[in-house]
């Protein structure tokens, strides 16, 4: 099963007692963000999620200390965001926050009973839960609205794309990566682009030498995985910022690329696994005719089925043909005058009680009436076939990993800037 935990990184791990005969300790503060405060009890209950985590899936953590800086970074710029959310009025519906737990439930196999039960043998309270995950919702949701803005795709753009990826050797070809980041500020002297380069390729060496990269990952990276040891999942080479897909176009598993240069620092990644797909793209098309009776102030639904049912019937016994029925009776001004042929298309692009009921006919037979939301239809399926539709599926695939590579690469941006351009304070937690 899935480690459903990490859907909700930084969740509280338990609730705290309260002895009511002893003196209560005040909350502290880590960080002054901007209008808004950081608390040592948040940083504090994201360490213990993380440690929990980390034993559950054997990953090696830094010291303590490397570990809270982290951390702290974490929650500066998820304030950051989130005060940015409230000025533009970003809000997630409570409706949209129960979708997205079934969803985490669907995806681990629970009903949403069994996810409350597991909360609660874990010590988590649900309602804490649900603010935790509509505070991800949020983030996500600012930042997915302010990347998009930035985003310009060409038509040049997918076309070119499209092509390279029709010659690629092995086109689709998905990788399971880990990264590390380590950054650079907005305008870096020589000497800091100097000294980052030299300790990535330090830890480039000691990687290619066995050093755990999880744990390297939480220790130096300052990209968002950072803390699930700088692991990015499953994603298309193609998806990747160009400089990453050119590095990593003849790398194998359990490879170690980089140092590689970018904007905002020098990355580090490691192949943890691939997999391939099949570069052609079969679609099923479907040849279909149609009568089509509306309901209308002279008539009601009952009149338009009778209707269409005795259409059906005089086409059944030979009184008329489908396409001079079509002809004379069809409300569906742009088949009526082609005998209702609508010609090869797609199933998908028609009303769905139409599709399924077109689905469930066998070449050459006449449909029951079918009621949509366009009124009585008599169907009749003419024919399928197999369409190869490769170079629009290659064009939809260069949109979408086009889309994917500058969003990887605003999103590093903008966050930069927006830490840049933050008032943040961090204070001493001992003072």
């Amino acid at each position: 099963m899935k480690n459903w935990k990490l859907l909700m990184l930084g969740a509280l791990m338990a609730n705290a007692s309260v002895a009511f005969a002893a003196p209560q300790v005040i909350d502290k503060v880590a960080a002054v963000v901007n209008n808004g405060v950081v608390l040592e009890s948040d940083v504090d209950n994201m360490m213990a999620s993380v440690k929990s985590q980390a034993r559950q899936a054997g990953q090696q953590l830094p010291d303590d200390a490397t570990l809270r800086h982290q951390i702290l970074e974490r929650q500066i710029m998820d304030s950051i965001i989130m005060q940015q959310g409230q000025r533009a009025g970003v809000t997630i519906s409570d409706q949209e926050l129960d979708e997205a737990i079934q969803n985490i439930a669907d995806q681990n196999h629970m009903t949403l009973d069994q996810l409350r039960s597991r909360l609660a043998y874990d010590g988590m309270n649900y309602q804490t839960y649900r603010t935790q995950i509509r505070h991800e919702m949020t983030i996500a949701a600012v930042r997915n609205n302010e990347v998009r803005s930035r985003i310009t795709i060409l038509p040049q753009e997918v076309d070119a794309l499209a092509k390279q990826v029709a010659a690629q050797n092995v086109p689709g070809t998905e990788m399971n990566l880990s990264m590390i980041l380590l950054p650079l500020p907005e305008n870096p002297t020589q000497q800091q682009v100097d000294d980052e380069e030299d300790l990535a390729k330090k830890l480039v060496g000691e990687l290619r030498n066995g050093a755990n990269f999880g744990k390297m990952a939480v220790t130096y990276s300052a990209a968002p995985e950072a803390l699930k040891g700088g692991n990015m999942g499953w994603g298309k080479i193609e998806e990747l910022p160009s400089l990453f897909s050119q590095a990593l176009s003849t790398a194998q598993k359990g490879d170690i690329i980089g140092p590689i240069r970018s904007g905002v620092g020098f990355h580090i990644l490691r192949v943890n696994d691939m997999r391939g797909e099949s570069k052609n793209v079969s679609v099923t098309e479907v040849h279909a005719r149609h009568i089509l009776i509306k309901t209308s102030p002279i008539m009601n639904d009952a009149q338009a089925r009778a209707k269409i049912e005795q259409i059906a019937a005089d086409i059944r016994s030979g009184k008329t043909t489908f396409a001079n029925a079509a002809r004379q009776y069809s409300d569906d001004p742009g088949s009526a005058n082609q005998g209702g042929d609508l010609g090869w298309a797609s199933p998908t692009i028609y009303d769905p009680a139409f599709r399924d009921a077109l689905m469930h006919l066998s070449p050459n037979t006449l449909s029951q009436p079918v009621r949509s939301s366009f009124g009585w239809h008599l169907i009749e399926l003419l024919g399928t076939r197999q369409v190869d539709r490769t170079d629009e599926a290659e064009k939809d695939r260069a949109y979408r990993i086009l889309f994917n590579r500058k969003f990887a690469e605003e999103a590093q941006s903008w966050m930069q800037e927006e830490r840049a351009s933050a008032y943040v304070k961090i204070l001493d937690p001992n003072g």
